[in-house]
């Protein structure tokens, strides 16, 4: 699913009669002055808001001023909370489900990181698609990253392969054709359908890792335009300003009319094929629609939904489940629908500052998944927004819950305050639930020794908050366990120095905390400052050797979280150093690839 760069201009163009040529993203500028429309912290929301703000995506240096920021293009998801988001000139990768987003190519110079080579001017990404296969290993994901050039007028496909932990795009192009490639799909393991969108031209390839020869499919409809594409089962259908309809896996097609009589934007089918929603929008005047199909697109309903702004994107995520998303960035507008009976009635699910151009679904765990909305805001800045659904899947055996899911403590300073959460084993499979992981003021009873849930069986945690210093604290508490699941508590305290006249003077402390740990590649470093200060958080390794300095300079009092990627180190032992003035914390870590 598309919304921005090429494709979703040229359909915003057809939409409202617009010059192609002032939409193009090469002729975008960049504000002098930023507007100063408000970017959420990720720290501000908790688990008992239906959405959270996840993470902003900057594509480039700040000082690059030249480059476009991080405009969302496409999503992709393959296992174990592994999913992809591709913006213009890069791909940003989460490993858990969505909590966490790292640029692959995240250092200027262009190109400079040697595991991803990026898409830079003249070039710029247009879609992310992931390969359909069983196997779960990273090795095994391949993704097609479908691109353009705005110069030389011609397209290309390039590959991402998973190699262990990382993921590596290869340096020459899969698949070169003389038009612009905008949108991708791929109906089996072996099929892939690449689509020039501005052409409505097709071309299929029936051996995607045997051979590099793509067929041109003899499909040329002039005066057209596609906007996406979708699959299920042997149907394939391509949306814009018609239909194209092939029953056998992209073989032979029928050209028919679009759903709605502007033209559609996007199209997404539920898993089982019984639903299937298609949604379009124009800038003038502003509005949206949406209707659904409950025949594989033989035929469509009237509007189902309505709506003030452009609809850019939509995703069934089963067969009664979905979300359609769009907005104006320009105005700060942005907006996420959510459906419960199968796309019949809709209601409005999140509002935010910025155009959500991009929709995506990941499981973080057996019991849960999270609704991925990807957006920009005015100044070419992407966000991320991520929504914790309770969706268990009772074939992986072990279904892991946490009740609450959120926590909330209060105690003065020097005080105490306790609180409890139940972890479940919801499955069929038995689980040992080694570690619950707390850091800061918080303090847990578990576990001095490793407890076995069986099948419906369920444990309490205790947790205990002991605030040295007036603030209020969110920490994310970890359950550690042998199937690899990431199940999290958020616990939230708060404190009051009025509470008691004898509060003692502030001590110097830190706390600093890993997760996972072991972990194979990502790792997020929690730590707690009881003052302003400045700080440096560093990786050594056993020889002592800096091989990471993650943030240095100044920082406020509270928690902070932040991100380091190791898939470029050896396995081995290192040790992440938190260094406040004279005050100094180290937590030992361990990197298993």
């Amino acid at each position: 699913m598309r919304r921005i760069g090429g494709t979703a201009l040229l359909v915003w163009v057809c939409l409202c009669g617009a010059s192609f040529a002032q939409r193009m993203p090469h002729q975008i500028q960049k504000p002098e002055t930023p507007p100063t429309f408000r970017v959420p912290e990720a720290n501000t929301r908790t688990l008992d808001e239906p959405w959270v703000y996840a993470a902003t995506l900057y594509d480039v240096s700040l000082f690059m001023l030249d480059s476009l920021g991080a405009l969302p293009v496409g999503f992709a998801a393959t296992h174990d909370g592994r999913a992809f988001l591709a913006t213009l000139h890069t791909v940003f990768r989460t490993l858990d489900g969505g909590r966490v987003w790292s640029n692959l190519d995240p250092l200027p110079p262009p190109g400079s990181s040697p595991s991803y080579e990026a898409f830079r001017r003249p070039n710029y990404i247009s879609s992310i698609h992931a390969r359909p296969v069983f196997r779960e290993a990273p090795v095994y994901d391949t993704l097609f990253i479908s691109a353009y050039s705005t110069e030389q007028f011609d397209g290309a496909v390039r590959l991402l392969r998973g190699f262990g932990v990382s993921h590596v795009v290869s340096s020459d192009s899969y698949f070169v054709a003389p038009r612009w490639l905008t949108s991708f799909a791929t109906p089996d393991s072996n099929t892939a359908l690449s689509l020039a969108g501005f052409d409505a031209e097709i071309y299929r390839s029936d051996s995607v890792l045997l051979n590099r020869n793509w067929d041109t499919l003899d499909y040329h409809f002039g005066g057209t335009w596609v906007s996406e594409v979708a699959t299920s089962g042997d149907v394939v259908l391509a949306v814009g300003s018609h239909q194209w309809r092939s029953e056998d896996r992209g073989e032979t097609w029928e050209v028919r009319s679009s759903a709605d009589f502007l033209g559609d934007t996007d199209i997404s089918f539920a898993p089982s094929g019984a639903v299937a929603a298609a949604c379009g929008g124009r800038d003038t005047p502003a509005s949206g629609w949406l209707r659904i199909s409950n025949d594989l697109g033989e035929s469509w309903s009237l509007r189902k939904l309505t709506t003030e702004i452009p609809l850019r994107t939509v995703l069934m995520v089963n067969d009664t489940l979905g979300y359609t998303a769009g907005g104006v960035a320009a105005g700060a507008i942005g907006e996420v629908w959510k459906t419960t009976d199968g796309g019949e009635t809709w209601s409005l699910d999140l509002s935010v500052d910025a155009e959500i151009t991009e929709l995506g679904v990941v499981r973080e765990s057996n019991a849960y998944v999270n609704i991925i909305a990807a957006g920009y805001f005015a100044d070419f800045r992407g966000g991320v927004w991520r929504s914790h659904l309770y969706m268990p899947d009772t074939s992986a055996g072990v279904v892991l819950v946490a009740t609450p899911d959120t926590i909330r403590l209060q105690a003065p300073v020097g005080g105490t305050d306790a609180a409890q959460f139940q972890v479940s084993n919801q499955g069929t499979a038995n689980v040992l639930v080694s570690d619950v992981t707390t850091s800061g003021p918080f303090f847990n009873d578990c576990c001095e020794f490793a407890v076995l849930l069986e099948a419906n069986e369920s444990m309490t945690v205790t947790v205990t908050f002991q605030p040295q210093v007036d603030s209020t604290f969110q920490v994310p508490l970890r359950v550690i366990n042998d199937a690899g699941e990431l199940l999290e508590v958020i616990a939230i305290g708060e404190t009051s120095v009025a509470a008691r006249d004898d509060a003692p003077a502030l001590p110097e402390t830190l706390a600093l905390s890993v997760y996972p740990n072991p972990g194979n590649a990502e790792f997020r470093l929690s730590y707690s400052l009881t003052h302003a200060s400045d700080i440096q958080l560093a990786l050594f390794d056993v020889t002592g050797r800096n091989v990471a300095t993650v943030t240095r300079g100044r920082q406020d009092a509270g928690t902070h979280t932040l991100s380091w990627n190791a898939s470029e180190q050896a396995s081995g032992v290192y040790f992440a150093v938190l260094q406040s003035g004279e005050l100094r914390r180290v937590q030992k870590l361990v990197l298993m690839k």
